[in-house]
């Protein structure tokens, strides 16, 4: 019965096709980072005007002749008028209330509180007359802003939520905005994504150039990522001026090399290629079966520790990875095609049984200081069975393996027209070059 040539090699495209195809997802072959960029903007170009930082105001509270009761419902009114200024101020609650009795310890509490001044209101009681002396610190500044007093006649609710307060809600204006914080230009290559820094994620563009502002001083872990280069992880200090953080970024690995064993029996060398650096991978390899470990599982009592066959497989694979550069286990997946090679006492030739086939290929390899790393591969493979041979060969005995060699054999037909070996895989060193 005549049977297409065509057919194994629609079954191996296929098998690429859908071994790579999660590869080609927006993450494929993309850095994973290690930030969290759920509760991060991605902030695109270079430009990026410096900002002025909010103001923040702790507000601490005395009082005298007052009951505990009442001098917390004058307390939170304070407070609630305050938060309804119109200068853009932001009103926090003193902890303690009271506040320290030193001006460096009132102005340490406030830092703790990251505010930047305050105000301290005392009142004073006395039969129906209220007194209320009140001053405003400006702690960057090292000055009072305000610092004055009043009376009145002892206040209702309704006069403490709508004017008893106004005076005080007025000196806030005495608050200068503070100095801008200075502009930092990150530079690297151009695409690079970091993360770490104020204001969410930054892209570097086409000029390999983005910026950001930040309050300062202040030290940041930044990471750098780029697809096929090495991420970058430093710490920087950002000072008062602003400036430059150049990021001293480096290729991937260009050219790996596994030293491997098939099945655990046969030695196998592959040489590898990256058109993307770290990402993408090409390879090609060849498997020795002339001396390999003998079978683990035989039915033969005689053990054979060294077996040799005249069989040569050669191997082209391609892929990706799915894990960051830097991780200590990284994921791969790709697809591969396999020629057999069949040594005769007359001449060489391909295998006259299973000349040729396909696979996908799942991976995982360690590498704990981010450089080489130990492999296991699985390649669950599928060969094409030439119809003249399978008439002439007692197919079961030529298909068993030296790894089962007299006792089971590794796969199924599927149709005679393809073997299906689900027993294939790698388990060697890879060196990166």
């Amino acid at each position: 019965m005549h049977r297409p040539v065509w057919k194994p090699f629609l079954i191996a495209g296929l098998l690429s096709i859908f071994g790579l195809f999660p590869i080609f997802q927006e993450n494929g072959w993309a850095q994973t980072s290690t930030a969290e960029p759920g509760k991060e903007g991605t902030q695109q170009g270079s430009g990026e005007e410096p900002s002025y930082p909010a103001r923040k105001v702790m507000v601490f509270f005395r009082t005298e002749g007052m009951g505990s009761e009442e001098s917390t419902i004058f307390y939170d009114s304070l407070v609630i008028y305050l938060q309804g200024n119109l200068y853009n101020k932001r009103i926090v609650e003193g902890f303690p209330i009271r506040g320290p009795d030193s001006l460096n310890d009132r102005a340490s509490v406030s830092y703790r509180r990251a505010c930047d001044s305050w105000i301290l209101v005392e009142v004073n009681k006395q039969a129906d007359k209220i007194e209320v002396a009140y001053k405003l610190y400006d702690i960057p500044y090292e000055i009072y802003r305000a610092e004055s007093k009043f009376s009145a006649e002892f206040p209702s609710a309704r006069d403490r939520s709508t004017f008893f307060w106004k005076p005080i809600r007025e000196i806030l204006r005495e608050l200068p905005p503070l100095p801008k914080d200075p502009v930092f230009t990150l530079r690297g290559v151009p695409g690079t994504r970091v993360f770490g820094l104020p204001g969410g994620i930054k892209e570097l563009n086409a000029q390999g150039k983005a910026t950001f502002s930040a309050s300062t001083p202040a030290t940041y872990r930044l990471r750098a990522e780029k697809v096929g280069y090495e991420p970058l992880e430093q710490q920087v200090l950002l000072k008062e001026k602003g400036g430059e953080i150049l990021l001293d970024q480096k290729r991937g690995a260009l050219v790996n090399m596994d030293l491997s064993l098939w099945n655990g029996q046969f030695p196998a060398f592959y040489l590898g290629l990256f058109p993307i650096p770290n990402s993408l991978f090409l390879k090609l390899g060849f498997t020795s079966f002339f001396s390999g470990i003998g079978p683990f599982l035989t039915n033969d009592s005689k053990f054979e520790p060294f077996v040799s066959y005249p069989l040569l497989t050669m191997d082209f694979q391609m892929g990706g990875y799915l894990s960051a550069p830097d991780a200590t286990v990284r994921v791969y997946i790709g697809a591969g095609g396999v020629i057999r090679i069949f040594f005769s006492e007359l001449r060489t030739m391909l295998d006259p049984v299973l000349p040729y086939g396909g696979y996908p290929l799942v991976g995982i390899e360690y590498a704990p200081k981010g450089g080489n790393s130990v492999f296991f591969e699985y390649t669950p493979r599928i060969y094409y069975l030439e119809a003249k041979a399978t008439g002439t060969v007692p197919l079961d005995s030529y298909l068993q393996t030296a790894f089962f060699k007299d006792s089971l054999i590794t796969g199924v037909a599927v149709q005679d027209w393809f073997w299906l070996d689900l027993i294939s895989f790698r388990l060697g060193y890879r060196v990166r070059l």
